[in-house]
């Protein structure tokens, strides 16, 4: 009887340890037994890892765009800049104009008479007096003379109007055969005294004598009361470009008002403007031939 109880206590005791190691084995599903567990671990773990690689990748890629960008908008300023800077140097070379002195002082001069015995006699005449007279001296640049030259005429010759009209009244020359632009020059110059035809017929032989290439221009020019009135004036090749010069102009528009005292002395408003930038005041109708 106690072996049968022995032998029986042991089975039992077996049965129960049987139990318990396949309770602790098999007792959940495969899908939800300890797989769940680990599972639940990387999620406690795994997620900051992601993070961190995400933050690092996020980092990098704001890190790249910065970059990009600022080379971009570096490229794109430094390409603006050089294409404003040309911009703006070529309109500076467009609108920049050659000074008057620099264009009478460097033209190449070729003295040349008129052929006209009476007209060539008085301006040799009249350049001896202005050296005379201190207006002309020897040190003097060529814009230095031809500027004297000109506010002389503004302020010593007396305006006259029609003085064209009987061309050649105060001349020996004989006006059937003498060009009416000779007679103009040599009434000025006998007399002093003119209209817009004698100050530039005289002035443009006086530019000639001095060796400049110098043209005489007629046509229309603004009026005082508005509209245009029949006008001469003239023109002088500097630098292979035409240059206006007007006396007359400079003494009735300025000069005039200079000495009612109206307005301040300004002789050299028509002196040496490029004529291109003259057309919105006068009107070529006739380039002169002599």
């Amino acid at each position: 009887m106690k072996k049968i109880g022995i032998k029986r206590a042991s089975f039992m005791m077996f049965f129960l340890v049987m139990s318990m190691i396949f309770a602790a084995g098999c007792g959940k599903e495969p899908d939800k037994g300890g797989e769940i567990v680990l599972t639940s671990e990387a999620d406690t773990t795994q997620p900051a890892t992601e993070k961190e690689t995400t933050t690092q990748t996020d980092t990098s890629t704001e890190e790249t765009t910065t970059e990009t960008v600022t080379e971009t908008v570096t490229e794109t300023t430094q390409e603006t800049t050089e294409e404003v800077t040309e911009t703006v140097t070529e309109t500076t070379e467009y609108v920049e104009e050659v000074k008057a002195w620099d264009l009478l002082n460097n033209e190449p001069l070729n003295p040349t008479t008129s052929g006209y015995e009476e007209l060539d006699r008085l301006i040799e005449s009249y350049m001896t007096m202005l050296e005379n007279e201190g207006t002309l001296t020897e040190g003097m640049s060529n814009y230095q003379k031809v500027h004297s030259i000109y506010v002389w005429f503004i302020k010593r010759i007396t305006y006259n109007r029609g003085m064209n009209v009987d061309a050649g009244k105060y001349s020996t020359s004989d006006p059937a055969t003498t060009p009416e632009e000779v007679l103009w020059a040599t009434d000025l110059l006998n007399t002093y005294q003119g209209c817009c035809y004698n100050y530039s017929s005289a002035f443009m032989y006086i530019m000639r004598y001095l060796g400049y290439d110098a043209h005489l221009l007629s046509g229309q020019v603004s009026s005082y009361n508005g509209g245009t009135t029949p006008h001469c004036w003239v023109y002088v090749n500097l630098g292979g470009n035409p240059y206006t010069f007007d006396p007359d102009v400079d003494m009735n528009y300025y000069w005039r008002g200079v000495k009612e005292g109206s307005i301040e002395e300004k002789t050299d408003t028509l002196f040496c403007r490029r004529m291109e930038d003259m057309s919105y005041f006068y009107t070529i109708e006739k380039y002169h031939e002599n």
